[in-house]
């Protein structure tokens, strides 16, 4: 007899056992695929959460909690049993992405904006994580595990302001009326401001929704330690951001909440002006009309000007201002300090209908579906704190370019990202 294998012995011999076996194969190979899904979704949640955990601290492990929910969802795409969740926000973020990317076709300098186009690879973070995160149950505990490590940020910061020195990097730190101005585990005191306004205006959403006393007061603690972060910044643009979510939570609520909310942004205005260095950062800000921010602003007006509709290239800010400059003293030329600006530079009007689009259709979505959610339910103040975090962000990113600072940016294409899963969760529910 030939050298065969049982299951061609078991066909020879017995015909039905040998239909039985086929069978079987089909219903293995089914399960080795239900199983490579769940192994990929489980990998990709694993990653948000790894995100979540290190971006207030590292750069690099961030990143590798974004890698390993992209190898996750390779490979649960792959086992054929995962497919891809839509959400109204597919086609705006497309859009947007798009925007950028024909800015570089059409841009004035497109080996500049070809090589600047490799750090627009924080927009992949929203469509990675919007299918990492699958529902509000992962969502919550990457959003608690960003809480926890956001707020060791923030004793750390406050840390800084006190001693002057980061740990980190082993410099000293800038100082200010009898303070330090914090940088927490980032480079630079802005991009930790911007980092510790996501945080803390997710935070105070917390603390508005319906929760037993104890873990209420869990909360307000976590609000407070965030406050003391945002202010230990010195970003004004953070300040204002944070300010702008306390209003919107006021309109957003009601009754007693309302004053809630407005009894909080009193207290901190009164809570930021009683500190000496404080008020030093505020009058800093000095003759308006004549603040280096006004000329940089003036300076991107021109560029776009000249490029209105397609803008003038990924990234050609620095190229272009030579050509624009507006005559006065700059402390920086790296970017407009303004992300409606430097998107309209980059991409004109093109690209900022793309990013209006995305926002008001977020809005729209996200606010219907809130809407629907009583105040009991835990995804309501989920959702809130998305809406809130984009007002802060769009607030504070008129003095500021949030969006390309990559530790900032990232961590609001994550939080859109949460937000928008959990959204789709209450809306597959009907």
């Amino acid at each position: 007899m030939p050298d065969r294998g049982i299951r061609s012995i078991l066909a020879a011999d017995d015909p039905p056992m040998a239909r039985a076996t086929a069978m079987t194969d089909p219903a293995r190979d089914g399960g080795r695929r239900a199983d490579a899904g769940r192994i990929g979704l489980a990998t990709a949640a694993a990653g948000a959460c790894l995100f979540a955990a290190f971006s207030p601290v590292s750069i690099v492990a961030y990143q590798v909690g974004w890698g390993l929910s992209l190898i996750g969802l390779l490979l649960a795409y792959a086992s054929g049993r995962v497919r891809f969740r839509r959400t109204p926000l597919d086609l705006p973020w497309l859009l947007f992405a798009g925007a950028q990317i024909a800015s570089v076709l059409f841009s004035t300098d497109s080996g500049h904006s070809l090589r600047r186009l490799r750090g627009e690879w924080i927009l992949l973070f929203f469509p990675v994580f919007l299918q990492a995160i699958r529902d509000s149950r992962i969502a919550r505990r990457a959003l608690g595990i960003l809480m926890i490590s956001s707020c060791l940020a923030c004793a750390y910061a406050f840390w800084q302001i006190l001693a002057g020195r980061d740990l980190v990097r082993s410099r000293l730190l800038e100082p200010i009326g009898g303070l330090h101005i914090a940088t927490g585990f980032f480079g630079h005191h802005l991009t930790y401001g911007g980092h510790v306004l996501i945080t803390g205006t997710i935070a105070m959403a917390l603390l508005f929704g319906a929760a037993p006393p104890r873990r209420r007061l869990l909360r307000a603690g976590v609000l407070l330690l965030q406050i003391a972060g945002i202010a230990a910044s010195f970003a004004r643009t953070a300040w204002a951001g944070f300010l702008a979510a306390i209003a919107a939570a006021a309109l957003l609520r009601r009754g007693r909440g309302r004053w809630a909310a407005l009894a909080l942004g009193l207290f901190v205005i009164v809570g930021l002006l009683a500190v000496p260095a404080v008020r030093q950062r505020i009058q800093a800000v000095g003759d308006f009309g004549d603040d280096p921010r006004m000329r940089l602003w003036a300076t991107s007006v021109r560029i776009w000007l000249d490029h209105p509709i397609i803008g003038s290239g990924l990234g050609t800010f620095r190229t272009q201002f030579p050509h624009y400059r507006v005559p006065g003293a700059y402390l920086s030329t790296a970017h407009p300090h303004n992300d409606i600006l430097n998107i309209m530079v980059n991409a004109g009007i093109v690209g900022l209908a793309a990013f209006a689009f995305f926002w008001i259709r977020f809005f729209r979505w996200v606010g219907s579906v809130r809407g629907r959610l009583p105040e009991s339910d835990p995804r309501r103040p989920l959702l809130t704190a998305g809406m809130l975090v984009a007002i802060a962000v769009l607030v504070g990113g008129l003095g500021q370019c949030f969006l390309t600072d990559e530790e900032v940016g990232t961590l609001v294409w994550f939080t859109m990202a949460a937000t928008a899963a959990i959204a789709r969760e209450v809306r597959d529910e009907g």
